[in-house]
Parts: structure tokens; C-alpha cells; sequence
């Protein structure tokens, strides 16, 4: 039986893969080497809450936590191309969607960008996507 971790990320990972035109996905645990000069994401499950959401014997469960997608583009030509490609992510995931995959519903709570931050040939833009479910 998979872990409801397992559904979150794939229900996670279909929407972002959805998302038209976005450029390489370097995946959690698989080798990904970037390519100079080439615009890449990269995300990241966190869960952060797994708790009762009622009292009682065999509660429904609530888990939320943050899908970190971290927006690389090559450095050199300002902030725009890598705001842009956070703006794609973050219509999205727009707060109070559902993402669903089969049966797994993930609602997500916000969706926002973090600061710009250089790195030797790419600068990045972080996005955060606050999730939840009741299972």
C-alpha cells in the first residue's frame, strides 16, 4: 500500500508537469545535471503536519506541508525570465485549488515567491506552495 506521501507528491508532481511549456524538471532523488545556458525547475516535497483533525477513535488525519519549487535560469540577463517562470508555477497552483490525481485531492492553501538569489551561471527564484488533505 503506498504512503499518503506518495499520493501527495504524485498529485503534486502531475500538476506541475502540466503546466505548458516548462522547461526541464530536475526530480527529487534522480540524477539531473543542469546544462549551462538552460533553464531548469526543481521541486521539492516537505511535509510539515500530521496530526488528528478530530478526536475520537480512527480520526480522519490532516497533513499539510510545502511543495518547494526552486525556478533556475541562466544568470547574466536580469530577473525577468526566472519571475516569469515563478509566475507560471504560481497560477498554477493558485490558492484554493484542488489538485487531484485519482482519488487524492490536495488542496492548496497559497502560493508565493521568495526572494532572487544568484548562483555561479544561474539565478534562482523560489516558489512555495502551502498544500493540505484530510485523510
Amino acid at each position: 500500500m503506498a504512503s499518503i506521501y506518495d499520493d501527495i507528491r504524485s498529485a503534486l508532481e502531475v500538476k506541475l508537469n502540466s503546466i505548458a511549456d516548462l522547461p526541464d524538471v530536475a526530480w527529487e532523488n534522480v540524477s539531473y545535471s543542469p546544462t549551462t545556458g538552460q533553464s531548469y525547475v526543481r521541486p521539492k516535497l516537505i511535509p510539515t503536519r500530521r496530526e488528528p483533525a478530530v478526536r475520537g477513535l480512527n480520526p480522519q488525519m490532516y497533513y499539510q506541508g510545502m511543495y518547494r519549487v526552486d525556478c533556475f535560469v541562466p544568470t547574466g540577463a536580469g530577473p525577468s525570465a526566472a519571475d516569469d517562470l515563478a509566475d507560471k508555477i504560481i497560477d498554477a497552483f493558485e490558492a484554493t485549488t484542488d489538485v487531484v490525481n485519482g482519488s487524492t485531492i490536495v488542496s492548496i492553501r497559497y502560493a508565493e515567491r521568495d526572494m532572487g538569489v544568484a548562483e555561479d551561471t544561474f539565478y534562482s527564484v523560489g516558489v512555495d506552495i502551502g498544500w493540505y488533505i484530510y485523510s
